[in-house]
């Protein structure tokens, strides 16, 4: 993997956490009680700190953060909105069922991102004081959680 191929893969996993941030907030929005609440609030905290450990991780191997990656992130979980799921004024079960889905795949995104940083890179001392192994162990945690809560979901939304 060229610098050139790291920095843009880099940048298009920092992007793609922009939404995953986004979509943690809507999705908590609408379901904020109860453990499920409680697991959105700790997810979303955790990729907060996880966008400054990227955004550190991108400026360490010199590369810079397109806004417009970014914005295309951020636009694309407001359109996703719109998708009413059959219902037109409340949220419905279906949401949450997407939205967590949804979730879990950004999560499945991330542990396979610093699965693949750490095997393509096991040398780069630009990289030695990331913690690729914890942000790896802690995206396995969020896979975990949240399909506990996608069991339920689609036993809400879909029987």
């Amino acid at each position: 993997m060229s610098d050139v191929h790291l920095k843009t893969y880099i940048d298009d996993h920092l992007a793609l956490l922009v939404g995953e941030c986004e979509l943690t907030q809507r999705c908590l929005g609408s379901n904020d009680k109860g453990e499920l609440a409680a697991d959105l609030k700790q997810l979303h905290s955790d990729l907060e700190k996880e966008l400054a450990i990227l955004r550190d991780v991108l400026q360490r191997v010199g590369g810079s953060e397109s806004r417009m990656k970014q914005g295309a992130a951020w636009l694309a979980e407001k359109v996703g909105r719109l998708k009413p799921n059959n219902e037109i004024l409340h949220y419905s079960d279906l949401s949450r069922l997407v939205e967590i889905e949804a979730l879990t795949l950004a999560a499945q995104g991330r542990r396979m991102f610093w699965q693949n940083l750490a095997a393509a890179r096991p040398n780069d001392t630009r990289l030695v004081e990331v913690d690729i192994a914890a942000q790896k162990a802690l995206a396995e945690r969020h896979v975990e959680t949240l399909d506990r809560h996608l069991e339920n979901a689609a036993k809400s939304a879909l029987v």
